[in-house]
């Protein structure tokens, strides 16, 4: 009798022990998918200018959409007389009037009335991994973009409506002390304020000065990551990282001119793309869809739940909803806490 009390005790410590291991569910959020864009073509990336938003749809070429109607504005699978392959990018200069894509070969631009896309002009010929384009006033823009043909890193350029030729200077891969390496995959690119971070794949973050719009990128610091960085994005007060299967981190920019302090998480994900607005962070997974994490304190971010809402690539935040690019098409997210 005693021997099957003592066994009844047991269970019942093994049974509170792995109720109390149970993930908190309360503290999760939850989506609810409002919508789903039918883009036909993988839907690969999208701008939100207002309530229009510009869709690379992959194979399905460029197409433009009213979020609010849910109505398809216009669409282009061909881009003047180049056929369009794959369509990744998409970048809308509302300065200019300018819509720029990047396909498997090539980046374009082109004037954008929502009639026609005429005559486009080619940046770049092939291997194009991502691109920024920068503009103060009408007729200038400047433009910074990853080719991997160019092979030391990325180029930049100025584009004067006036002076027909493009001006292209390329930054070669700097080590931290300044040193020219054997060149090293370039893939995404962010800007905010004065800076540009550069995703250097197997070599880590760069972070560069741009004082003003216009001048010549000043190399600042890189900083090695667990993993290849695949994408960037500057937040407020510091550069969010996408690493792969190495998940993300979050690199307070102090960390860039002082001691480095790197803040890992998500670090069991595949994790392609971060977009954040406030204190969410939303975490393109690929196949398993996106995380949502709380940084009120970005260096300990929170996991909030993750939502298989398909193969996604990136998100985007538009109002108080988030776009998810998912090879279904564009999904309206709401994200409830």
């Amino acid at each position: 009798m005693i021997n099957i009390r003592i066994k009844i005790i047991q269970a019942l410590m093994i049974l509170t022990i792995f109720g109390c291991m149970r993930p908190d569910d309360e503290n999760l959020w939850s989506t609810v998918v409002e919508n789903t864009i039918g883009t036909n073509g993988f839907a690969r990336d999208v701008y939100v200018q207002g309530d229009t938003a510009f869709i690379a749809a992959g194979q399905s070429g460029l197409q433009i959409w009213n979020l609010e109607s849910k109505t398809l504005l216009e669409q282009y699978e061909s881009f003047g007389s180049a056929d369009l392959e794959d369509v990744g990018r998409v970048h809308y200069d509302s300065l200019n009037s300018l819509v720029f894509i990047m396909d498997q070969s090539k980046i374009m631009f082109d004037e954008y009335d929502s009639t026609l896309f005429d005559a486009p002009t080619p940046i770049g010929d092939s291997h194009n991994e991502d691109f920024i384009v920068l503009s103060e006033t009408g007729g200038t823009f400047y433009i910074y973009y990853v080719d991997r043909d160019a092979g030391d890193g990325f180029l930049w350029g100025q584009y004067n409506f006036e002076e027909i030729p493009f001006i292209g200077e390329i930054w070669q891969r700097q080590d931290n002390d300044g040193q020219i390496r054997p060149s090293s995959p370039m893939k995404g690119l962010s800007h905010s304020g004065d800076f540009i971070a550069v995703a250097g794949d197997q070599m880590g973050v760069y972070l560069y000065a741009v004082d003003l719009i216009g001048d010549s990128p000043e190399f600042i610091s890189r900083i090695d990551t667990e993993g290849n960085a695949e994408d960037v994005l500057i937040s407020n007060n510091g550069v969010f990282v996408s690493c792969d299967d190495a998940g993300a981190y979050f690199i307070p920019m102090d960390s860039f001119s002082g001691d480095v302090a790197l803040h890992r998480f998500a670090d069991n994900m595949t994790v392609d793309h971060i977009a954040v607005k406030n204190d969410i962070a939303s975490l393109s997974l690929g196949s398993k869809g996106i995380a949502l994490y709380d940084i009120s304190d970005p260096t300990q971010p929170e996991a909030k739940g993750i939502f298989p809402v398909g193969y996604t690539y990136r998100t985007v935040f538009w109002k108080d909803r988030l776009l998810a690019c998912t090879r279904e098409g564009l999904q309206v997210l709401k994200i409830e806490k």
